[in-house]
């Protein structure tokens, strides 16, 4: 297995070329620094796929859009002036347990119609981290109105990222790469002692499916981000290859592609997906699953299945707590 201080910094190499521009600029002193340290790196300016964004000066006011953000935000020790709130309701658990631990009261704007640009606005931010921002291509020309928007480079895809990836950028974005690299190493150490500590895990294969509305699909196939699994020991089973973004659907009748050594099968939507836990267990191809006739399956409930798909520094040890006590149970 790759050592964490060796992908971290390949990981800050990679995010190292998104950036075209690097010099200083004379500034007062900001908060927490002195000048050299405020303005070292800036400005800065970055490509992304709308065009280019200089960031002068280190952010000292800085606003995110989106769940993502404000837990790279947060994990970075970084207070945002503002950050959106669907329906005025609660953040995820791990991030209102950081949130509660530092003490902040956070401002919010009400995302229930879309980003509110003019509660951005009136926020005044220096930079908006939308590393994880679903609405760009709506959203990108009226936020870079408002102030430098540090999002994936030029030539990548929103899913092109992994959540170190979207941690260091914002690390680089702000000043504050030092701490990315912290953040991510302890995250990264912490999957590397769980998979020390279970030697059963390593190579044995895994197969994590989810339960959409629509499809059975098939998550952890070759290309997509798979390290929550992988840095943990487990590998992907032969038939993954066969599987890929534009096509990752299960059938019923081909229910046997999910068999490996371990089968997870997710329920981000809880009752919602294209078959209930009760539904599922029931079908007799899923029965006949080695996998299933052995007892080394487990099903994930929306708590965990989630933010397994939206990955962050704070919720991936949040989530690490949690399914190291249910790998334990199926891998015996």
């Amino acid at each position: 297995m790759t050592t964490t201080k060796t992908r971290a910094a390949a990981a800050i190499a990679a995010i190292a070329a998104l950036t075209l521009l690097a010099g200083c600029s004379p500034s007062g002193e900001l908060a927490g620094g002195s000048t050299s340290e405020a303005t070292k790196g800036f400005p800065m300016t970055l490509e992304n796929p709308w065009g280019t964004t200089t960031i002068e000066t280190k952010p000292t006011k800085v606003a995110v859009i989106d769940a993502v953000d404000l837990d790279i935000a947060l994990a970075l020790g970084v207070e945002p002036i503002l950050s959106s709130r669907y329906a005025d309701n609660a953040f995820e658990p791990w991030t209102e347990e950081k949130l509660a631990a530092d003490n902040i009261d956070l401002q919010t704007y009400d995302s229930t119609d879309g980003t509110d640009y003019i509660a951005i606005a009136a926020a005044d931010p220096d930079v908006i981290l939308a590393t994880s921002g679903w609405t760009l291509d709506d959203d990108y020309e009226k936020l870079a109105e408002i102030a430098p928007v540090v999002t994936w480079g030029k030539g990548q895809e929103l899913t092109d990222l992994t959540w170190a990836d979207r941690t260091l950028l914002a690390g680089k974005a702000l000043g504050l790469e030092d701490r990315a690299a912290e953040v991510v190493a302890d995250v990264e150490g912490a999957f590397a002692a769980a998979s020390e500590a279970h030697p059963k895990w390593q190579g044995a294969t895994l197969t994590y499916a989810v339960m959409h509305p629509s499809q059975i699909s098939y998550v952890t196939y070759e290309g997509s981000d798979v390290s929550f699994f992988t840095d943990l020991g487990f590998v992907l089973p032969e038939q993954a290859s066969k599987f890929s973004d534009a096509n990752n659907a299960v059938s019923i009748e081909n229910i046997d592609m999910l068999d490996a050594d371990v089968l997870l099968v997710g329920y981000p939507f809880g009752d919602e997906g294209i078959l209930t836990q009760s539904a599922l267990e029931a079908n007799a191809l899923f029965q006949q699953l080695p996998a299933v006739k052995e007892g080394r399956y487990g099903i994930l409930g929306d708590d965990v299945a989630s933010p397994l798909a939206y990955p962050t520094p704070l919720s991936h040890p949040w989530v690490l707590d949690r399914m190291v006590p249910q790998l334990e149970a199926v891998v015996k």
